[in-house]
């Protein structure tokens, strides 16, 4: 989520600029936040389009976001005209769904949104879907989520069938950059037990693209995860110098 707004590339391109460089990179799934609806559902109508322009097609998902048919831009014909509630992919052999779920109250309150769009509760809206994709076989289920990362471990303790939370909005680092020093909100990933005692694995790859999160999994017979690991990569030159916590200067 996020992905426009906030820039001079948005204030110039209306979201064109945005578009073009992420169809140059093809993501299995990309899910709306608070500032795509900035300029209302007509801008991120816009901005979809522009998406849309590109080859990678890629799919948008916001499973709690229902623009009113026949009033908003994003649902002319039907509520599904740019908004999916989950995407299944394939790595490996495997299945994956994946949901995309959005803040509902920063979204309403703070960003512009029309106001016949309804936003529902983001746990329930998102154990509806896992329920839904696991009665069609699928048992690897990722949320992307753009809800905050305190939110994100809720989720994680309280909802049955999810494995994956790949959260964002609250801008969180995570994992040890102590030797840059940067103080990260918790371990990459962070490993959480629901209230069934099964492991989910929560990420978040801080803010602006300067983190690329790398995140593995591995799963039993029954489709639960046996562990997971990962490295937040920054993204750095070869070298570079900055202070530390202690307001040392320090040079890689």
């Amino acid at each position: 989520g996020d992905a426009i707004t906030g820039d001079l590339y948005y204030t110039l391109f209306k979201g064109e600029a945005d578009a073009k460089l992420m169809n140059e990179v093809c993501f299995d799934a990309f899910s709306v936040g608070n500032h795509e609806f900035d300029d209302g559902d007509s801008g991120l109508a816009r901005f979809l389009d522009f998406l849309g322009e590109g080859e990678c097609k890629t799919p948008v998902l916001a499973a709690n976001i229902l623009p009113e048919v026949g009033v908003s831009a994003l649902a002319k014909k039907s509520v599904n005209d740019y908004l999916q509630p989950y995407t299944i992919i394939e790595k490996g052999g495997m299945k994956i769904g994946i949901i995309g779920i959005d803040i509902v109250g920063k979204t309403t309150i703070s960003s512009s949104p029309d106001e016949t769009t309804k936003f529902l509760d983001e746990k329930e809206t998102a154990q509806k879907y896992i329920d839904e994709l696991k009665s069609k076989g699928i048992h690897h289920i990722i949320l992307l989520t753009h809800f905050q990362y305190k939110n994100d471990i809720n989720l994680a303790k309280s909802l049955k069938g999810v494995d994956i939370i790949v959260g964002g909005d609250s801008h969180t680092l995570l994992g040890d950059f102590s030797d840059l020093g940067l103080n990260s909100q918790g371990p990459y990933p962070t490993v959480i037990k629901n209230n069934h005692g099964n492991k989910v694995c929560v990420v978040q790859a801080w803010q602006y693209s300067q983190i690329v999160g790398e995140l593995n999994v591995t799963f039993d017979n029954n489709g639960n995860i046996k562990s997971c690991d990962g490295t937040p990569h920054m993204m750095l030159a070869n070298s570079f110098k900055r202070k530390n916590a202690e307001g040392k200067r320090v040079e890689i």
